[in-house]
């Protein structure tokens, strides 16, 4: 992930690699391979004490982000953390405090927000082909081995951060300036030998009384549809990333559409950054939008272990 975002870097007009730093020589050695004329620093203070960097991008394991970030805040760098932005939001609103004293920018890389399936129901959900919505399922599900860290749940690993920190940032942007009220989720362990949560189901009720369902898992054989969005007058179904179809009522005859899929624009991110830093462009990523994300989690976690519904943060 670090050359994927040292890349996306290089390529965007307006930004620069100044330099690496990662607590792995190997890595380290291969970021100089990979990342030619870059500075490569023995330490991450070495890094925030050089004048030269002006944005920390933060590529690391999740219960690292707000303590790093706090920290390169008051460094006086501007920062971009991976996602899940953090663990909860208490760790949030240090991370966006520490920022705003400091006068710097504080983004998350939420690039799932230019995927060309969530594009593609934002779109449809705003053109009111479906009319009044009711519900929304976003399901990510497959059989795979969370490897490294992300199989640790002390480094916060696991579906609901992993997958879920995703679902639920397109969730919130999907209903804003409805807000989340109450979460009650169900947590699965095992199939695979590790330490987190493997399946996770979190429903969620927004004010605008929509009920939405957020359904992540590394155990599952058969897989739900990546989305099923409900309206009243039609309701749009993605099987996949790649197919949507809608069925309902359409100038008073019933039928079914087929809908053209978005192409995903991952790119839009970084080329946003940078007019915002250069320019001045409002900051498409909003750190106190994704902080009602991570309320979200916050929540799915306290209903699973009490087995109640919660109210979100």
């Amino acid at each position: 992930m670090g050359k994927h975002h040292a890349d996306a870097i290089r390529a965007t007009p307006g930004l620069e690699v100044h330099g690496v730093f990662d607590v792995d020589p190997a890595r380290r050695s291969a970021a100089s391979e990979e990342q030619p004329g870059a500075v490569i620093y023995d330490s991450y203070d070495q890094m925030l004490a050089d004048d030269g960097v002006d944005l920390v991008v933060l590529i690391t394991p999740h219960d690292t982000h707000a303590p790093l970030s706090v920290q390169a805040s008051r460094a006086g760098k501007h920062v971009v953390t991976e996602k899940v932005m953090c663990l909860n939001t208490k760790e949030a609103d240090e991370m966006i405090e520490a920022a705003a004293a400091a006068n710097r920018l504080l983004t998350v890389y939420q690039n799932r927000r230019w995927d060309g399936d969530y594009l593609t129901v934002r779109r449809v959900m705003e053109s009111g082909l479906l009319g009044e919505v009711f519900s929304i399922e976003s399901s990510v599900n497959g059989w795979w081995f969370p490897a490294g860290w992300r199989g640790e749940k002390k480094r916060g690993g696991g579906m609901v951060y992993d997958w879920g920190a995703h679902l639920a940032d397109q969730l919130v942007q999907l209903m804003l300036p409805s807000r989340p009220k109450q979460v009650f989720a169900t947590f699965h362990s095992g199939g695979h030998a590790v330490d987190i949560e493997t399946q996770t189901t979190i429903s969620v009720l927004f004010d605008n009384s929509v009920m939405a369902q957020i359904d992540v898992g590394c155990v599952s054989h058969f897989t739900r549809p990546r989305w099923l969005v409900r309206g009243h007058s039609a309701a749009l179904k993605m099987p996949d990333w790649e197919t949507a179809q809608l069925k309902g009522v359409f100038s008073g005859v019933s039928g079914d559409l087929s809908v053209d899929v978005e192409k995903g624009k991952w790119a839009n991110f970084y080329s946003n950054l940078s007019a915002h830093l250069n320019e001045g462009e409002k900051i498409a990523v909003d750190p106190a939008e994704v902080r009602i994300a991570i309320g979200i989690l916050e929540a799915a976690f306290e209903s699973g272990r009490t087995g109640a519904s919660v109210g979100v943060p």
